[in-house]
């Protein structure tokens, strides 16, 4: 049998706004709904599922492609078209 603990004089954590912050962001309803399902099986909600979720994502260090340049790739990208713009109009 467990011991019962009495936290009735427990004190808040003091780190804790460090350790976590409050974000705000849209999602369309076809993105919730797929966390809605994704979490049924484990009895969780949409919120949770995608807290738990994007949680597990940045501790396995998991990177995204998402078929997008990087910043770095767009400015040698556009410093690339720059040169060859130079080089015709010499020409």
């Amino acid at each position: 049998m467990t011991k019962q603990v009495d936290f009735s004089h427990a004190i808040p954590n003091p780190h804790f706004e460090k350790l976590s912050r409050e974000v705000t962001f849209r999602l369309d309803f076809r993105s919730i709904e797929y966390f809605h399902k994704l979490g049924e099986p484990y009895g969780l909600d949409a919120e949770e599922m995608m807290y738990r979720y994007l949680r597990h994502l940045a501790g396995s260090g998991y990177s995204a492609d998402l078929g997008l340049l990087t910043l770095e790739e767009r400015k040698r990208l556009k410093e690339s078209l720059a040169g060859d713009t130079d080089t015709r109009a010499n020409a």
